[in-house]
């Protein structure tokens, strides 16, 4: 098995309220993993708090170098596309090497300010900025949202190709049909407070199981 790159163990949370309850999955260099559950199980919180935004209120968490996507695109308004997906690279003193570019069908607006686009393009903006990090682990929260078909298609594969090469990938969603064609692995995460339900394997399905 690959390198350790996600580890959360008996993670709870809370707000006014338990949000989340005992909380354990772990992702590695080389697999796709998801997070699947209805809306309000508690996993944009699961993010931030891998991304270090949220502290959790105890459990252990590990995240080893992550990019991640949150449902929020956080696009800055008084910048163009172009400036802000290279934002990472410009921070870093880096080229920005705009990758993905055409895949995402994103070329013919990269000079447009985020509120001249649709919020799909925005989305697509987003995510590239998340693609062109300097990562071991890729998050991703909600990330075929907005998107039309052919884009998710093309998520799908750039999200394979980045497993293949080493990377580990975990994709939080609530959209079973997209993500049981690439996981590895998928934790159902379920319940108030939420905990996973069940782990599946590649070929699995999920159905009723939440």
């Amino acid at each position: 098995m690959g390198e350790r790159l996600v580890l959360v163990r008996n993670l709870r949370k809370s707000f006014s309220e338990p949000i989340l309850d005992g909380v354990s999955l772990e992702v590695r260099a080389g697999e796709v993993v998801g997070l699947i559950g209805p809306n309000g199980t508690g996993k944009s919180t699961l993010v931030k708090i891998l991304a270090g935004v949220e502290n959790p209120d105890s459990g252990e968490v590990f995240v080893k170098n992550p990019s991640v996507l949150y449902q929020e695109d956080y696009l800055l308004p008084w910048k163009r596309l172009r400036d802000n997906v290279c934002l990472p690279a410009r921070f870093r003193g880096k080229e920005c090497r705009l990758e993905y570019v055409e895949r995402l069908d994103l070329e013919n607006y990269l000079d447009l300010y985020p509120k001249e686009v649709s919020g799909g393009t925005r989305r697509k903006a987003s995510l590239l900025r998340s693609l062109l990090m300097d990562f071991d682990v890729l998050i991703l929260d909600e990330p075929f949202t907005g998107l039309d078909t052919r884009s998710k298609e093309e998520l799908l594969s750039i999200i394979r190709e980045l497993a293949n090469s080493g990377k580990g990938v975990l994709v939080v969603s609530h959209q079973l049909e997209e993500l049981f064609k690439i996981a590895d692995r998928v934790y159902l995460i379920g319940g108030r407070p939420a905990k996973i339900k069940k782990v599946l394997g590649r070929g699995e399905s999920g159905k009723g199981a939440l």
